[in-house]
């Protein structure tokens, strides 16, 4: 019975502190609107800080997807042994993927390539025999592993198959360009790793805005809170509708943010999109909504919630 009593209590409680802070909010008035516009405008530049990182790292990720390894192999080479040897770099905990281009299937993509040159294609017929040897693309899982992996390839059985350059060298292309292939790994990571500090700055100084906004606003109430006090309400009580009137707020930026990030990126996504190699902004938030909208929605409540509760709790002391 007294559980029964406790619980009905604490749900009229509920209620009336929900009740209080939908009601705070609305009688809030201009301070209600500017918190929600500041908020919005801090939330805008998380979004975008968010939805340009993860953009600008799949660019990366793209890049670094099409750097291979190519290895190729002596004419006479039995194509069982290339196909096992195939299987032995699956396995390595370095490698992403391995294909297998054939001599038929490099000399379909040379012709290919090539089909509007008369004089090439005329030399082509000439060789009685296919002059192209079999290779094997070689995807990294990460660019800094080619090293290792090339190794793996030189230390294998099957390293006699590998064909052997003018230099005296085997066709691994790693190897021929492993100068610029460790420049570019190298100015892939430093980009990932500006691209974090820039974005982690970025959204730290929107959220301390935001919080600051929120604090500015709940101050307001100061000698509300103080009656509420001296009447002997608990702190949970006091605190609940400034918990609530910040979720609302929260919520109401993350709605304003991804409206205006639509908007933007629907704007300016086809104008900049020669800047990212053809790849649409645009296209990729369409693409990616649910997450994003997910993200921002708990974003914008957390901040909502955090920010009154610790308003509440340092900077009014209660």
């Amino acid at each position: 019975m007294i559980k029964k009593e406790n619980m009905s209590y604490n749900k009229i409680t509920f209620q009336r502190i929900l009740k209080s802070g939908i009601t705070k909010f609305f009688r809030g008035g201009l301070i209600s609107v500017a918190t929600v516009l500041v908020m919005s405008l801090s939330m805008l530049v998380f979004g975008g800080v968010l939805v340009g990182g993860i953009f600008v790292n799949g660019i990366i990720s793209g890049v670094e997807d099409k750097v291979d390894i190519s290895v190729y192999f002596k004419l006479d080479s039995p194509e069982e042994k290339i196909l096992s040897f195939k299987e032995d770099l699956e396995s390595n905990i370095n490698v992403k993927s391995v294909s297998y281009v054939s001599k038929e299937k490099a000399l379909e993509s040379f012709l290919g390539r090539h089909k509007g040159d008369t004089l090439i294609l005329r030399s082509i017929e000439t060789v009685e025999n296919n002059p192209f040897s079999a290779n094997l693309d070689i995807n990294a899982k990460s660019t800094d592993k080619f090293e290792d992996i090339t190794r793996f390839i030189e230390a294998s059985a099957y390293s006699s198959l590998i064909d052997i350059d003018s230099m005296g060298k085997q066709k691994i292309t790693f190897r021929q360009n492993e100068e610029a292939i460790n420049k570019l790994s190298n100015v892939l990571s430093v980009s990932r790793k500006i691209g974090f500090s820039v974005s982690g700055i970025l959204a730290l100084i929107a959220l301390m805005v935001a919080y600051n906004t929120v604090r500015v606003a709940i101050y307001n109430s100061k000698d509300e809170i103080a009656v509420m006090q001296l009447v002997g309400a608990s702190r949970s009580f006091i605190r609940g509708p400034f918990l609530i009137e910040g979720l609302i707020h929260g919520f109401i930026s993350a709605v304003f943010t991804l409206l205006a990030l639509y908007g933007i990126l629907f704007w300016t996504g086809e104008r900049i999109a020669s800047a990212f190699g053809g790849l649409n902004i645009y296209t990729y938030f369409v693409s990616n909504i649910l997450q994003i909208s997910f993200i921002l929605l708990v974003a914008g409540a957390l901040l909502g919630v955090l920010s009154a509760q610790f308003a509440t709790k340092r900077y009014l002391k209660v």
